[in-house]
């Protein structure tokens, strides 16, 4: 169920629909005692958030043009235009761009709207305040109307849609390609019991509506508007005869009773149009308010979080029911999985009670040969490392040296283990899982030309740098290095080996090396 409060200037209408049906409406007076009667029906009734529609003469339309700026800069220029001409109804003002000029600076145009009397409905307003009841926002006919204008296919060009609300009335308003862009009221002084004569009385208001809309340029002096009229049945013989073609004008007349149809309206009376913009207005949940202050619908606000609220924790008690089912659904084929594999286990374990257990001796000592072969292997690999695997390979690094006063005079090798975190030697575990490395101390001579000490250094160099070249060597160390042994001598080697000695004038070129080998398939 919906709810409208819909007011033409004088009378406030209430107005519920379910649906595309009006199931009830009730009218009250904008006096003392209309007010109170307003009053007590709502506080006697299901407090539904409604909404307020008004449709009175106290209305202005305008277009400005202002310049192409940025939304915040708009929205200062449009303020400033509001204090110009609407100050003392700034909440009750409306704003939109409509277009934009084709030349020169090719400003923004502006359509200026406001009730230019709002004391018409703060009265009712401060009632609806005062029974709690949720306004949702507060809209104006001639905007709900351009919603029309798909259905009776004039959403392009030029159209002034003519329309009777009430007896006295008469709401002109003219759309370019969709888009309003002036609307008044006409009064005309009919018979309320009698409404054939339309034409006669609506004519001249359209056609002085028309030349004033020529003359302030909204409209071309040779442009063609196109009318488009909502009558009765009883108003469209007057209606015919007093609107005609031309070559400015075209005219199409559309019975309220097949517009009501075509929308699938019920229970709406077919003597005015007011009930199918009272349906439009109902049906725009998306369209923010026209006009009002941003206050008088916080209880309207407040309201849908409220709902939302509601909703979401409703969502999360059915997912969380919902949940809990699937969980003991699981929970019961999880007992009967456990059954079934329990099941499975004795039928495993009395196959293999028949089949495997006289093997079960020799399941045991599995393990015992298992280590047995990886001791085996590991014996294997580090059996490599032997003295003739470092003297193959310590020949194969000095048969690059080729020279002939190079001499080896005593080899002391030893297989190590060398602890990676420490850096500690042990002597070789051939059976443990530490690789075995070769570690050997060589001890030789080399020729010392006369009065040419230091070239028996660099030769003892390039035998090092040989050494450490290879990718079997680990480390090199010196021990001894061939030196000129005449009083107070002293010099470096290029790795920076400081030799000095006092003493004995013999001549000697003896060296001694520490060799540490990697093992020999981990090169």
């Amino acid at each position: 169920m919906k709810r409208l409060f819909y007011f033409t200037g004088y009378r406030l209408s209430v107005l519920h629909w379910k649906g595309k049906q009006l199931v009830g409406t009730s009218s009250f007076e904008p006096t003392e005692t209309g007010l109170n009667k307003f009053r007590s029906y709502l506080s006697q009734t299901e407090n539904l958030p409604g909404k307020f529609l008004v449709d009175v003469i106290e209305e202005d339309f305008r277009n400005e043009r202002i310049p192409h700026v940025g939304s915040r800069d708009r929205g200062s220029v449009i303020n400033r235009l509001i204090d110009r001409f609407y100050r003392s109804s700034k909440d009750y003002c409306y704003s939109e761009v409509i277009g934009r000029e084709k030349s020169g600076r090719k400003d923004d145009i502006i359509l200026l709207g406001a009730m230019t009397n709002p004391q018409l409905i703060r009265p009712w307003i401060a009632i609806l305040d005062e029974c709690e009841v949720p306004l949702s926002g507060i809209w104006t006919l001639p905007l709900v109307s351009k919603s029309l204008l798909k259905t009776i296919k004039a959403s392009a060009d030029v159209v002034l849609l003519v329309s009777q609300q009430v007896n006295s009335n008469v709401r002109q308003t003219l759309f370019r390609d969709g888009k309003l862009i002036s609307s008044r009221q006409s009064i005309i002084n009919q018979d309320i019991n009698d409404i054939s004569g339309i034409g006669e009385l609506a004519a001249p208001e359209v056609s002085r509506t028309i030349d004033f809309l020529r003359a302030q340029g909204m409209v071309g002096k040779n442009e063609v508007i196109n009318l488009h009229i909502l009558g009765s049945d009883e108003q469209l013989n007057s209606l015919q005869k007093s609107f005609k073609a031309s070559e400015r004008q075209a005219v199409n007349i559309h019975p309220i009773a097949e517009l009501q149809k075509k929308l699938g309206l019920k229970g709406v009376g077919e003597k005015f149009s007011d009930g199918i913009f009272a349906w439009f207005c109902v049906q725009q949940n998306l369209m923010t308010s026209h006009y009002g202050e941003a206050s008088s619908f916080k209880r309207y606000r407040d309201k849908l979080v409220a709902t939302a609220l509601y909703a979401a924790s409703l969502l999360v008690v059915i997912t969380g029911v919902l949940l809990t089912e699937s969980n003991i659904s699981d929970a019961i084929e999880y007992e009967k999985s456990i059954g079934l594999l329990n099941d499975e286990e004795k039928s495993y374990k009395a196959l293999y009670a028949k089949k495997f257990e006289d093997f079960e001796e020799v399941f045991q000592n599995a393990g015992v040969m298992n280590s047995a072969v990886e001791l085996a292997e590991r014996i294997k690999i580090n059996s490599a490392t032997s003295p003739l695997d470092f003297l193959i390979s310590l020949s194969e690094i000095l048969s690059r040296y080729e020279a002939s006063d190079l001499y080896i005079d005593k080899i002391e090798w030893q297989a190590i283990n060398i602890n990676e975190e420490n850096k500690r030697v042990k002597n070789a575990n051939f059976t443990g899982k530490p690789y075995v490395k070769h570690d050997a101390i060589i001890t030789g001579r080399i020729d010392i030309p006369e009065n040419n000490y230091r070239a028996s250094i660099n030769n003892i160099q390039k035998i090092i740098e040989s050494l450490k070249a290879s990718p079997r060597v680990e480390n090199v160390e010196t021990l001894k290095m061939p030196v000129d042994l005449r009083s107070e001598s002293k010099f470096s080697t290029e790795s920076g080996v400081d030799i000095a000695k006092r003493g004995n004038k013999g001549v000697s070129g003896a060296f001694s090396l520490k060799i540490t080998m990697k093992a020999p398939d981990h090169v």
